[in-house]
């Protein structure tokens, strides 16, 4: 499969199972899957429940709140584009509801820290529109 890129940033690309998940960032909603079998919180997106092997998924938005897991600053971009909003910082963040997204963390790399809260915001990147965290106050 090729990477599509657009002004210099790459594309996710389109998988059937999680439409629902970029139709809503496209809304400024972060969502994920809940099994309504068993409880599970399902991430990524999948048409079956991993702890159950269940089908009864439900998307449910999530509050957007969570804490930072780890992280990593990104001194140079792999791309002219990324390069000039370097240096920018990635990461796992932890939500609220139990699942880790990998994740742009918006911020000054010296005020990033292991357990830091921070809240989704959206941004557009080419012609997606991607979920990232701000560090909270």
């Amino acid at each position: 499969m090729e990477i599509e890129y657009v002004d210099g940033f790459p594309q996710p690309y389109a998988q059937m199972d999680a439409a629902p998940y970029w139709q809503a960032c496209a809304r400024g909603e972060l969502t994920y899957q809940h099994c309504t079998g068993c409880g599970a919180v399902v991430w990524p997106a999948r048409s079956f429940c991993p702890e159950c092997d269940g089908e009864a998924l439900e998307w449910r938005r999530s509050s957007g709140k969570g804490r930072i897991y780890s992280h990593s600053t990104v001194g140079r971009g792999p791309t002219p584009a990324w390069q000039a909003i370097a240096p920018y910082t990635v990461g796992f963040v932890v939500l609220e509801e139990g699942y880790h997204l990998f994740t742009q963390i918006e911020g000054k790399p010296e005020d990033m820290r292991i357990g830091r809260p921070v809240e989704v915001a959206f941004i557009k990147r080419g012609r997606q529109t991607l979920p990232v965290f701000r560090c909270a106050e």
